[in-house]
């Protein structure tokens, strides 16, 4: 039995996109025949990945899992090492066109890059040479949920309104996510359309960040932040809303949104890479430019006053998740990945 060791940056309960991507990893490789063990790069030590004596070593983020991987391969036998790179870790320095030495030594010496679209693809291979024989393109999945939650039920449970529009965001607050941008649109979206409410569910990340967005939040009646809340009940949380909205700066392949496409909502995101991959305008949702608060204003007010108009969108996602993204096509392919490493 191939044995994975499976290195995240964080890792459930904490909840956040490498938490629930390497969950999701863990649970679909199991099923597949994989031994694995998950392992926190902050709470797990590289002496502990080796007594488990993995035969494939595959880290999440090739920034927060750097030092960890360094010190297994250091003092550890060198086995195929898979680095999924999910957004954050090359999206800071893509800008610039020069990634920090730490990220050139890991895409140098690691087997195989994964990334989950070909704008990330294009993104990495443009400012790091090493990488362009190594990269493999893996699309994040969505497990679906056994039974569609009660709408009513989890209204009732968060003193949602019957007849609210609900925008759901779900993500972690910090400055990539641009948060304020939802709320400062919000004060026009509410004005023309007084049923529209937002709510924001996900862990603090930044501290100062979330006491911006928070104090910003509190001057506007229809916000509502439900914190951290266990990944089952964000999904019911889904169910019950009515549109999904992603805000965000940069993103790799933002997990929620696929979730939300699963869940029949159409979404409003921000027109960068990882938001573009997934979402087609007018087709499943609409994009807007990141600076562009009135665009975001007049697609949140349109969808808000238009069912007919959600449901459209919201299956077309819906269809476009079962057709693509399940979590079984994806651990299909990293079982290819895994297979012809091994066989090298």
């Amino acid at each position: 039995m191939t044995r994975i060791a499976l290195v995240s940056p964080y890792t459930l309960p904490y909840s956040c996109g490498n938490s629930i991507l390497a969950e999701r990893l863990r649970e679909g490789l199991v099923k597949q025949g994989y031994a694995v063990a998950l392992f926190n790069a902050r709470e797990n030590t590289p002496h502990e990945a080796a007594r488990f004596a993995p035969d494939i070593l595959h880290t999440l983020n090739a920034d927060r899992t750097y030092q960890w991987a360094r010190e297994f391969r250091t003092a550890y036998k060198k086995i195929p090492w898979v680095i999924t790179l999910t957004g954050t870790d090359y999206n800071t320095w893509r800008a610039i066109n020069e990634p920090p030495a730490h990220s050139r030594e890991s895409v140098e010496q690691a087997n195989a890059l994964v990334v989950f679209h070909r704008y990330a693809a294009e993104t990495v291979q443009s400012c790091l040479t090493a990488a362009v024989t190594k990269i493999h393109i893996i699309a994040q999945g969505v497990t679906p949920c056994p039974a569609r939650a009660d709408r009513r039920a989890v209204r009732s449970r968060y003193g949602i309104d019957s007849a609210a529009v609900v925008f759901l965001m779900v993500a972690g607050i910090r400055p990539v996510k641009r948060m304020g941008t939802a709320i400062d649109a919000f004060h026009e979206v509410q004005r023309q359309v007084p049923e529209a409410a937002l709510l924001l569910v996900g862990p603090v990340i930044d501290q100062s960040e979330a006491e911006r967005v928070l104090s910003a939040g509190s001057r506007l009646q229809c916000f509502t932040y439900l914190g951290e809340i266990a990944p089952a009940e964000v999904r019911a949380l889904m169910d019950a809303a009515d549109v999904f909205l992603n805000t965000s700066v940069h993103e790799g392949m933002p997990g929620a949104v696929l979730e939300a496409m699963a869940a029949g909502l159409p979404i409003v995101a921000s027109a960068v890479a990882g938001n573009h991959a997934l979402v087609v305008d007018n087709a499943n949702g609409f994009l807007f430019p990141v600076e562009d608060i009135e665009v975001l204003i007049k697609t949140s007010v349109l969808l808000a006053q238009d069912r007919k108009l959600r449901e459209r969108l919201g299956e077309a996602g819906k269809q476009m998740v079962a057709a693509h993204y399940s979590a079984e096509r994806e651990i299909d392919n990293y079982h290819q990945l895994y297979s012809r490493l091994i066989s090298k």
